[in-house]
């Protein structure tokens, strides 16, 4: 679908086969939100486009865009990811940044207002790796440890609790997590050792243990690896 330009080509057509997202340079790293796409480029800057309404462009305006616009103020990036309505991003420093629709707090920033441009997620520091999901964000830490904040009625936050949260709270139970995945409303971390966790949502089965319910802390995919 590209009804708000996430295709990046300059039209608002679908197309069954893959375009070329125009004016596009030396991207390293990127990421699709539900109606928007953001690149991390060599120098460390990022570019959105699609959906703008909620600010997911970051670059303080509304507007759709069609092809890529420079997210503001935005330097270091080291990685990046897009969710439902916002956009989060790791930089080289270890701190992350986020823009777009906060309504339950994925912006990490002590607020629920929504950011036009990218602001600071608060008491965060050593990440490496970031995933936005749904309503939610989560990020590793370079020590293995993991933090959630935003939406949290399904327990996607894995901290025992179904609040939300409007600053990074502690994934209970995760001290080595190597690598991390946000979906609409439930998150999956690959631990050092191989294995799998995933909580939030479980009603259609997504966090793999075979209950079909949702849990608000960790719990072990079956069978993985």
């Amino acid at each position: 679908m590209n009804l708000y330009g996430q295709l990046g080509n300059g039209t608002t057509t679908n197309s069954s086969v893959p375009v070329k997202v125009s004016g596009l340079t030396g991207a390293t790293d990127v990421e699709a939100g539900w109606f928007h796409s953001c690149a991390a480029r060599t120098d460390g800057t990022a570019r959105c486009w699609g959906r703008g309404s909620s600010g997911e462009m970051g670059n303080g305006g509304t507007s759709n865009r069609t092809t890529p616009v420079a997210v503001s103020g935005l330097t270091g990036v080291a990685a990046i990811d897009g969710g439902g309505y916002h956009t989060c991003a790791i930089r080289t420093d270890g701190t992350a940044r986020c823009w777009g629709g906060n309504g339950s707090g994925a912006l990490g920033n002590g607020t629920t207002t929504n950011s036009l441009v990218p602001v600071a997620v608060k008491n965060l520091s050593g990440a490496k790796l970031i995933a936005a999901g749904g309503g939610h964000s989560c990020a590793v830490l370079s020590a293995g440890g993991e933090r959630c904040w935003g939406s949290g009625f399904y327990g996607q936050l894995g901290n025992g609790s179904t609040t939300d949260r409007s600053v990074p709270v502690t994934v209970s139970g995760v001290s080595t997590g190597v690598r991390l995945a946000a979906g609409g409303n439930h998150s999956c971390t690959i631990l050092a050792n191989g294995a799998a966790r995933c909580w939030g949502y479980g009603g259609a089965g997504q966090l793999g243990n075979g209950a079909g319910s949702s849990s608000s802390t960790p719990v072990q995919v079956s069978n993985y690896p």
